[in-house]
């Protein structure tokens, strides 16, 4: 299964790229993982209804038509890492790829929530968009690991 994940925001710093680098080496060979960054549109000159606009246009163009697209908001689903690990079995056995999106730091479009066929929010705590590309990789990993009955997940 591949899985794409579309983000919107800075380039990565280097304990964040390792940190991602360390879960994705232990992903097993049926599971691949894409990176879709996109740059973020702030400029002091755009109001934050436009920086959100153009954001969603840029992710929108990432998706296509065939696309399973799961957005992660606050306002969406809260899920555990058994939830989660459950939601992506059934993905590696009904799909060939699911993307998540990760929208800029002043959130995705009600476009682009509509656009998702799912909806989820890890917490209600805001994360900087470059760590939670981070905590979405563990969880996919973990998820690997729940799946499998390894002894990660306690």
């Amino acid at each position: 299964m591949l899985i794409k994940i579309i983000s919107v925001g800075n380039k990565l710093n280097q304990w964040e790229s390792k940190g991602i680098e360390f879960y994705t080496k232990q992903f097993p060979k049926s599971l691949s993982i894409e990176f879709i960054n996109l740059k973020s549109q702030q400029n002091p000159n755009y109001s934050t209804k436009e920086v959100v606009q153009k954001e969603s246009s840029l992710i929108l163009s990432k998706i296509s038509k065939n696309d399973y697209v799961v957005s992660w908001d606050s306002t969406g689903e809260s899920l555990t890492s058994k939830n989660f690990s459950n939601f992506i079995l059934k993905c590696q056995s009904s799909m060939t790829s699911v993307s998540f999106i990760i929208g800029g730091s002043f959130g995705l479009s009600l476009e682009v929530k509509q656009r998702a066929d799912k909806v989820f929010s890890a917490s209600q705590f805001t994360f900087p968009h470059r760590l939670f590309r981070l905590l979405l990789v563990e969880q996919i990993y973990r998820s690997h690991t729940i799946i499998n009955n390894m002894p990660y997940h306690k």
